[in-house]
């Protein structure tokens, strides 16, 4: 079951990864390369807000009858 998720969020899962690694390089380093991986990782966060809200918005809503009887 486990194999299943991880094929399905992979991506994601990539996509954390690396911005979890960028955060701590930014931290670590100084200069342009400190610029650098803040700016991609802020690029990285920006685009998951994005695609989770999308995947929000896109999944569909369970609507329940009202009950008149």
């Amino acid at each position: 079951m486990l194999s299943r998720y991880l094929k399905v969020f992979k991506k994601k899962i990539f996509l954390i990864i690396i911005t979890i690694a960028l955060i701590i390089t930014s931290y670590t380093t100084k200069g342009k390369t400190s610029k650098t991986a803040s700016i991609l990782a802020g690029i990285a966060l920006i685009y998951s807000g994005l695609t989770y809200m999308y995947w929000i918005m896109k999944t569909p809503t369970k609507k329940e009858k009202d009950e008149s009887a």
